[in-house]
């Protein structure tokens, strides 16, 4: 990862300052800590060691050039001790944190930490939650996760290279100004080529289609009222087989309590209801250097499809089109040609972006951020860990999020609502009974 931002990661930053966007990384540690303040130093001398921790983010005056990430000192107010209570006691907690983003200026990430909670999945007593808050800038789902497991393990970080004072940021940016416009120009026509490419391919069915657009629904909404955030936590087993994915079987779990607590609400449940996922490009397909490196796919959820085993096909062939149509050049190429933009036009796009208009259709009626975080050796004070969530942010179109996150044998579905938007626990219920209904129908 290099000091200064690339167009994506630094597009993700100021588009931050309008639409709160932290990502918050929940790891549940089995048994209480005997000395938080102990443990809290010792996670900030940890961080010292992590190379992509322990940096803030500067950015070049003028917008003259991209921000850049320079070193900074990780300080003990880094992490703040909480008091404990019941398992929804601190997940309220975390909701409630969605109202403070930090600020990659003076610290990118911070960490919470619940040492005493009572009654969380998988522990036979009390438990400690540690949850790591940290700006999108930083990385997407996969890289951040990688950092956190970094922050507590002794794995290594991909370190982030901080060597340009902001002086000769600011002459940087003006000498490259006139071979970025070059550059923009020559891959805007590649870029150009390239769509054509796409287009004639998609005609001659190459490669799959575009999704279609589609009609809002009551949860196409913006967050009002108090946030909530739930979790069902379960055995990975009960969404895996040997023909389906994990993120499948929660795509149809998804499809199915989305559509059950519309028609509940005597809504109707339109035949394109789609979810768009995060897809990770992959290692050898990236073709910028973006921490972000991920496509946003409209993936269909097929709720007409009665039989659940039929649906978990057709929503896997809907995930497999999108990326299929995600691997054609033309998108590579479209990414180089983002990169060569100056930052001074990136911030301007960002700043006058009006975000307040409601769109008249959608991509996806709810967002699905799908990450496996590991094997479950990551341990607290000694203390093993036994589960691990994630919690999408909210946005002005989608009004409900849900996360998949596992980490050994369990994984969590959680979501993110408001009271404005849906009531939290009857949405839970039907997620819940969700999971139940796709197991018996996978197995």
């Amino acid at each position: 990862m290099t000091g200064r931002l690339t167009a994506t990661d630094a597009r993700m930053y100021w588009l931050s300052r309008r639409l709160p966007s932290d990502q918050f990384l929940l790891y549940a540690f089995d048994g209480v800590l005997d000395d938080p303040d102990a443990v809290a130093t010792a996670l900030v001398r940890r961080a010292r060691a992590v190379g992509g921790l322990s940096v803030r983010l500067r950015e070049t005056r003028w917008t003259a050039d991209y921000p850049y990430w320079v070193p900074t000192e990780v300080t003990r107010d880094r992490v703040r001790v909480h008091a404990g209570g019941t398992w929804q006691d601190c997940l309220d907690r975390v909701a409630e944190t969605f109202g403070d983003q930090v600020e990659p200026r003076r610290e990118p990430w911070r960490v919470h930490l619940y040492p005493c909670v009572h009654g969380v999945p998988g522990t036979t007593g009390s438990a400690t939650v540690l949850v790591l808050q940290i700006a999108h800038a930083l990385g997407d789902g996969g890289r951040v996760s990688a950092l956190a497991r970094a922050l507590l393990s002794d794995e290594l970080s991909a370190a982030v290279r901080t060597v340009v004072p902001a002086p000769l940021a600011v002459a940087r940016g003006a000498v490259e100004l006139p071979a970025r416009v070059i550059g923009m120009m020559r891959r805007a026509r590649e870029a150009v080529v390239a769509d054509r490419r796409r287009t004639a391919d998609t005609a001659a069915g190459v490669i799959p289609g575009p999704p279609l657009p589609r009609a809002p629904t009551l949860l196409s909404r913006p967050a009002g009222g108090t946030t909530r955030i739930r979790c069902v936590v379960c055995p990975a087993s009960d969404l895996r087989t040997d023909t389906v994915s994990v993120t499948v079987a929660a795509l149809v779990v998804v499809s199915d309590a989305m559509s059950r607590h519309l028609a509940s609400l005597g809504e109707p449940v339109p035949d394109d209801l789609g979810a768009e996922v995060m897809i990770a490009i992959p290692g050898d397909s990236r073709t910028t250097a973006a921490a972000n490196a991920f496509h946003n796919a409209g993936v269909d959820l097929h709720p007409s499809v009665q039989d659940l085993r039929a649906r978990a096909r057709a929503i896997d062939d809907s995930l497999r089109d999108r990326r299929r149509r995600l691997e054609h050049p033309a998108f590579g190429v479209g990414d180089r040609a983002t990169e060569t933009v100056p930052a001074v036009i990136v911030r301007r796009d960002v700043d006058r972006a009006d975000l307040s208009v409601a769109p008249t259709t959608v991509a996806g009626h709810t967002v699905v951020s799908s990450v496996n975080r590991g094997v479950a050796d990551l341990t607290l004070s000694g203390r093993p860990v036994v589960l691990s969530a994630g919690f999408p942010a909210l946005s002005p179109t989608v009004g409900v999020t849900h996360g998949v996150h596992g980490i050994g044998d369990v994984v969590t579905l959680s979501i993110v609502t408001s009271d404005d938007v849906m009531d939290a626990d009857a949405y839970t219920d039907c997620l819940r009974k969700a999971v139940y209904r796709v197991r018996e129908a996978l197995r």
